[in-house]
């Protein structure tokens, strides 16, 4: 097996931005609503500026997220894409640089003394479902381990991310040469999460391997209520953990904190006469703490709009 540190950067990378899909999706069966909205909101500011945002799923299959009219709409409308991440413009040999500085124990130290028995316990029966040499995790520390472990998983089962929401509309910006903005970049995202409390790393592992459901249940759900414009479902797959006073912290750290930021981000970007597209994880936009909501208790207006409705 390929040392876990040395996998290429641009799947670390997307492992970090769908870090949604680690976390530990509601048990029961999901079953779209279908809203006839596509996953795409607009966005006004009472001054009067525009954006458009979009909730996106990181990983994908060829050819399973079409774009709908209304989104195709809005990147021809839009003069700025805003991302959290541009995936391909990443500089991957300082990145994997940082990731081994953050990532990994010094020696004398490893992943099985940091972690609780139940984390341990679920870490090793990962490994052995995936074909891991548990020794090859032993230098990581537990947040390198769960994106190593989760993106090995999701390319089993035949995604990546090169398939995605957001690399869709990247490629269309960088090809139509129409700017690109990042709200967070890949360094601040890795030194989020090496700054996580140790306690705190461990739960988000436990929370990423107790999951019951497979990499294919998974993001066939999320697609289905992307594809459905259906908010309150997502939010019940990606968040439901958040209810579970233990790993509430856990959704704290990966979502809500950053959900914040992100809404900040967005309403300085509503001042410019510019229109903005922005993208990010499904998972950032929806619930009450999603962007959606910050934003409209910030007094802008927010609408989710049609499926096959062009934007005029």
């Amino acid at each position: 097996m390929k040392r876990p540190s040395s996998l290429p950067l641009s799947l670390l990378v997307v492992a970090l931005l769908g870090a949604g899909c680690a976390s530990t999706p509601a048990a029961r069966k999901y079953v779209p609503v279908d809203t006839g909205n596509a996953f795409l909101w607009e966005v006004k500011d009472p001054r009067g500026g525009t954006a458009y945002l979009v909730g996106s799923i990181h990983m994908g299959k060829a050819g399973a997220l079409t774009l709908p009219s209304s989104m195709e709409s809005a990147f021809t409308k839009a003069h700025v894409l805003a991302v959290e991440v541009d995936t391909t413009r990443t500089d991957e040999a300082a990145m994997q640089k940082l990731v081994r500085e953050l990532g990994t124990f010094p020696e004398g130290q490893s992943l099985s003394q940091r972690l609780d028995p139940s984390t341990r316990d679920l870490l090793s029966r990962a490994a052995t479902r995936l074909g891991v040499q548990p020794q090859g995790l032993e230098r990581l520390r537990p947040w390198l381990a769960g994106i190593v472990l989760n993106n090995l998983e999701f390319k089993a089962a035949g995604y990546e991310q090169g398939h995605g929401v957001d690399r869709a509309f990247l490629d269309r910006a960088h090809a139509a040469h129409k700017q690109v903005l990042e709200l967070e970049t890949a360094e601040a995202q890795f030194r989020m999460l090496s700054g996580t409390p140790d306690n705190l790393q461990d739960l988000m592992l436990r929370d990423q391997l107790r999951r019951e459901q497979g990499p294919g249940e998974i993001v066939e759900a999320l697609t289905s209520a992307w594809k459905a414009g259906d908010a309150d479902g997502m939010a019940g797959l990606l968040l439901e953990g958040a209810k579970d006073t233990t790993y509430r912290p856990v959704y704290e750290r990966v979502f809500f904190e950053r959900n914040v930021q992100m809404a900040s981000r967005l309403e300085a970007l509503l001042t410019e006469p510019r229109v903005h597209l922005v993208v990010v994880g499904a998972g950032h936009v929806v619930g009450p703490e999603g962007i959606v909501a910050l934003l409209q208790k910030k007094g802008h207006t927010v609408r989710q709009l049609p499926r096959e409705t062009p934007i005029d």
